[in-house]
């Protein structure tokens, strides 16, 4: 009888201290999202709030909600919303929390910087309630602002992040987009600089084709990078409103870029005018009335020549790279030299071991190989070597051709050998990927073991 007391005693202690846990740890959490929704001011949520007006020295600026998730800005006319920005906004004002009271009863509020409010922040609710609070100075350890609601006397704490979030200048509220577009709705680009030829580039599958001011792959990766700085790009400020299309000189733009919006089939038009300061530039969309300014990172890049946007590699090899080959010729006037791979062994076409090491070193060049310079208006072959070539390298996958290089004269400027492949383009390369592939049949064969008798 003793044992079942003792037993039953433990289950009751167990129960017990299970229960102690779960609401200790498991129950923490919702305990304090209830402790949090306590201290909220008004609650509900950022869906609810329909308009929030801003009021601040002297200045106000009202936002409405379009739909569910679009914005317009009311007050001042005119001025296309950061839809974001105020989203965040009426995130911000639901989640107000309230913490300490500092006067419960009507007080100067001078001494709380409520008598001139910094900021009075409105909100109208679908339901047609409007709610409004007055915040003011910071307290003496500036972790907190005095605030008051503008229909009672009680001035309380709320901190300094929940203040804060509504110090926002217009240029904040306003939509600081470059262009409007999806990077992979665009499948044409057009860069247009005075005094230079125009660049297309054209997407063609996967791929991306360079067809003016020359024929050839694009670099895609290149491409996708540009677009992807536009896309994101924000403006930094907009400009004074005198400042128009011929003052800021958008009228005779420094630059032109058009990207083709295939979903929408219109084109997206970015125009560049002058830099009112060092490391910026007026710009302009040209489906928008305002001219704003920009970081002159965008404008940087459509300086830069086409061989910066043609795709710069020297062989194309598939997924699996370069181990995928299994034959290799190098051809050095009247010398060959021939290499098999069998069962992911390299070896000389007569059966002769081969340095492996060395061998995926050069295939290891010239995978990651990249031109230095392409011509533009090429001389006959001759001019470059290539016509009887000091070094040729043909690459193979079973019995079928994936490369074939041919290397000609050095180049001068820049300094490295001139190349041709399967790309029409003559290209030079660095001297180092000549080098690797310049070997003969002693760089590449094992050291034979020595057959002599040892000495007695």
């Amino acid at each position: 009888m003793r044992f079942k007391g003792t037993l039953a005693l433990l289950l009751v202690f167990a129960a017990l201290g299970g229960y102690v846990y779960y609401n200790d740890f498991y129950n923490k959490e919702e305990r304090q999202k209830q402790e949090s929704a306590k201290k909220k001011l008004f609650g509900g949520e950022a869906k609810d709030v329909s308009e929030i007006t801003l009021d601040y020295e002297g200045k106000s600026v009202t936002g409405a909600r379009k739909g569910d998730t679009n914005w317009e800005i009311t007050s001042p006319a005119g001025l296309e919303a950061d839809a974001d920005t105020w989203e965040q906004l009426a995130s911000s004002f639901v989640g107000i929390q309230k913490d300490e009271v500092v006067s419960a009863q009507k007080t100067d509020l001078m001494p709380f910087g409520l008598d001139k409010p910094g900021i009075l922040v409105k909100s109208k609710l679908k339901s047609g309630t409007t709610q409004s609070i007055l915040i003011g100075a910071e307290n003496p350890k500036k972790t907190f602002n005095y605030a008051k609601l503008a229909d009672t006397d009680e001035v309380f704490l709320i901190s300094t992040t929940d203040g804060g979030a509504f110090k926002k200048s217009l240029s904040d509220l306003r939509n600081k987009k470059v262009l409007d577009f999806v990077s992979d709705d665009i499948d044409a680009v057009r860069i247009s600089v005075p005094g230079k030829p125009d660049l297309e580039m054209q997407k063609s599958g996967s791929d991306w084709q360079i067809k003016k001011p020359v024929d050839g792959l694009a670099d895609g990766s290149e491409i996708k990078s540009f677009r992807s700085a536009i896309q994101f790009s924000r403006t930094s400020a907009f400009a004074d409103e005198k400042i128009d299309a011929r003052a800021s000189g958008i009228e005779m733009p420094s630059a032109k870029i058009t990207l083709h919006d295939q979903k929408a089939s219109a084109d997206r038009i970015l125009l560049f005018g002058k830099s009112p300061e060092k490391g910026k530039y007026y710009a302009k969309d040209m489906s928008r009335a305002p001219i704003f300014i920009l970081a002159t990172e965008i404008f940087d890049k459509v300086q830069r020549p086409a061989f910066d946007w043609r795709d710069k590699t020297v062989v194309h090899f598939g997924p699996e790279g370069t181990a995928s080959l299994d034959e290799m010729d190098i051809v050095r006037g009247t010398e060959k030299l021939s290499l098999k791979k069998t069962a992911d062994i390299w070896a000389a076409s007569d059966g002769r071991k081969i340095q492996q090491a060395k061998v995926m070193d050069i295939l290891g060049a010239v995978q990651g190989a990249q031109a230095t310079s392409m011509l533009v208006s090429p001389r006959a072959l001759p001019s470059y070597g290539l016509e009887k070539p000091r070094l040729e390298v043909v690459l193979r996958e079973k019995g079928k051709e994936v490369a074939a290089i041919r290397f000609g004269s050095d180049s001068q400027n820049p300094a490295g050998v001139y190349l041709k492949s399967a790309n029409p383009a003559i290209i030079t390369v660095n001297k180092d990927l000549y080098d690797k592939f310049n070997v003969q049949w002693s760089d590449l064969l094992e050291a034979q073991p020595s057959t002599e008798s040892p000495s007695k």
